[in-house]
């Protein structure tokens, strides 16, 4: 593993429904940590979900947005961020009404380090199409 670095804009960027732009994944460079951007709006949510290996966090850089995760509601706007524990099923909703630009960052739980990780950025990075790269 090397240390690198990648401008703004840069990244392995998939389409999963909408594109996102992996900074650091599962798979590629980096490996302690997943950090993902992406841009969505209304109406491009993800269904409630779970995730089984790693904790998750979001940082909003723009809009606004309502995560929900144990019975707990979050509004958050831009600088907000949230922490969203493994194992407990957690989405969001969009309350902006332009574009939302979010950063997710997940990383393996110590239980999960061990056996591999196996979380959501991998199964983008085996399953998505790769629409550009550095």
């Amino acid at each position: 593993m090397e240390p690198f670095a990648l401008n703004a804009g840069e990244g392995w960027t998939y389409r999963y429904g909408i594109d996102f732009v992996v900074k650091s994944g599962e798979m590629n460079p980096g490996r302690g940590c997943a950090f993902t951007e992406y841009v969505t709006k209304k109406g491009e949510e993800p269904p409630d979900h779970t995730h089984r290996t790693e904790d998750e966090i979001f940082y909003v850089a723009k809009g606004a947005v309502s995560f929900h995760c144990a019975g707990k509601e979050f509004e958050l706007s831009e600088g907000g961020f949230v922490y969203l524990p493994k194992g407990i099923k957690h989405g969001y909703n969009i309350l902006s009404d332009g574009e939302v630009r979010l950063i997710a960052i997940t990383f393996p739980v110590i239980e999960a380090a061990g056996t591999g990780w196996g979380g959501f950025v991998a199964d983008m990075e085996k399953d998505a199409e790769l629409v550009s790269q550095p």
